[in-house]
């Protein structure tokens, strides 16, 4: 665990593919933070996740938390909204950071800087292998990455990306956003991943 003084802003990346539990990290740490460090936490998620509950975090696993679901793209008026609600909590926490625009460095930056501790969980790649929306620059600006790992759906070796399947087969191709889950990804290791470009 990364030192935090509890003065200076602070970013954790939480990263890596579906199934890894990054949600439920996410979770553990808010409420750990809350519990123990007796801090105010509040938390945002893309409003186009709305896979298991639209105003709540919810992992794999059961682990559930509060949260506002906000415009992915973070215009002008979401951007103040977030930056006005964060001036009354110590932890801001972003989950499914992948789906937000590019402005999310700048928020997160802007939080930083400003004193707070900033928690984001977001995939590290796209069913491609590329990295996946602002989720390499948000790891540029982390004072603390954690790398998470799943299990290979097909040896059951570490899993560090996520395959995309179409009929049961790796895609070939299609848009690098698409909601959804194990009908449509499984957690694949490097040698059973299988990108588009060779499916």
């Amino acid at each position: 665990m990364v030192y935090f003084d509890g003065k200076s802003g602070f970013i954790t990346v939480i990263t890596g593919p579906m199934f890894s539990e990054k949600s439920g990290e996410l979770i553990k740490r808010c409420k750990k933070l809350e519990k123990y460090g007796r801090m105010k936490v509040i938390c945002f998620k893309p409003s186009i996740d709305n896979r298991f509950a639209s105003d709540e975090i919810v992992s794999r696993i059961g682990l559930r938390i509060k949260a506002v679901p906000v415009n992915k793209e973070l215009d002008d008026e979401t951007y103040k909204d977030i930056i006005e609600r964060a001036k009354f909590c110590d932890v801001i926490a972003f989950d499914e950071a992948q789906f937000f625009s590019s402005r999310i460095v700048d928020i997160v930056q802007e939080l930083a800087y400003k004193g707070k501790r900033v928690l984001i969980a977001g995939l590290n790649l796209d069913y491609r292998g590329k990295a996946f929306g602002s989720i390499g620059d948000l790891m540029a600006q982390a004072d603390e990455i954690v790398n998470l790992t799943a299990y290979c759906a097909c040896c059951g070796r570490p899993a560090i990306f996520t395959q995309r399947l179409v009929n049961g087969k790796p895609a070939k191709e299609g848009p690098v956003e698409l909601i959804g889950d194990t009908e449509a990804y499984e957690p694949r290791c490097r040698l059973c991943f299988v990108p588009p470009e060779k499916a």
